[in-house]
C-alpha cells in the first residue's frame, strides 16, 4: 500500500511539473508578452473579467441566406469581445457583390434555418469597406453571442433582404 501511495504521489508531481513546463512557468521562463497564455487561462469564478479577449468570426456567403440569392460574393467578419466591459469590436470585409451594399446588421436570436430580427446595425454611418465599429453589449446580447445565436446579414440594392449571411462563431485560440 505504501508503494502504491508513493507511485501515485510521484505521478501527480510529474504530471503537474509537465503541465507547468508546457505552459512555460517553470525553469525560469516567465509568461511575458511574447508568450500566448490565452489557451491556458482558466478561472473558476464566473464573474472573472481578467482573462484575454474572446475572438469570434463569421464567414459570409449567399449559400447561408434564408432566401435564394444568386451571388458570387463573399465576406468575413472578425469580432473581439473584451471581457472587462463587454465591448464588441468588429472588422468586416467583402467582395464580388451584385450591387452596392445598403446595410449590414447583426441578427439574433436565431434557430437553425430561420430568420431573426435585427439586433443592431454594424454600419450606422454608412457602408465603406472595410466596415469597422464597436458597441458595448448587454448581458442578453453576450448570451446570444456565446450560444451561437447571432448572424451577420449584408444587404444590397439587388437583395434588400440580404445578399450575404454568416453565423457568428467563437474562433479557436491560436496556441
Amino acid at each position: 500500500m505504501k508503494a502504491h501511495k508513493f507511485f501515485c504521489h510521484t505521478m501527480c508531481v510529474a504530471l503537474a511539473a509537465a503541465m507547468l513546463n508546457f505552459s512555460g512557468l517553470v525553469f525560469g521562463q516567465a509568461a511575458g508578452p511574447e508568450m500566448d497564455m490565452s489557451c491556458s487561462y482558466f478561472s473558476p469564478n464566473p464573474n472573472d473579467t481578467a482573462g484575454p479577449p474572446i475572438l469570434f468570426f463569421a464567414d459570409l456567403s449567399a449559400d447561408a441566406q434564408a432566401a435564394p440569392t444568386e451571388s458570387r460574393g463573399i465576406g468575413r467578419a472578425d469580432f473581439v469581445l473584451e471581457r472587462e466591459n463587454l465591448n464588441l469590436s468588429w472588422r468586416l470585409t467583402f467582395r464580388n457583390l451584385t450591387t452596392e451594399p445598403v446595410g449590414v446588421h447583426i441578427h439574433a436570436p436565431v434557430s437553425p434555418g430561420s430568420e431573426a430580427p435585427v439586433l443592431f446595425d454594424m454600419a450606422p454611418g454608412g457602408i465603406s469597406a472595410p466596415v469597422e465599429g464597436e458597441r458595448i453589449l448587454t448581458l442578453g446580447e453576450v448570451a446570444y453571442l456565446v450560444q451561437n445565436l447571432m448572424y451577420v446579414n449584408l444587404h444590397t440594392f439587388r437583395y434588400p433582404a440580404g445578399e450575404l449571411r454568416g453565423a457568428v462563431k467563437k474562433a479557436r485560440p491560436r496556441c
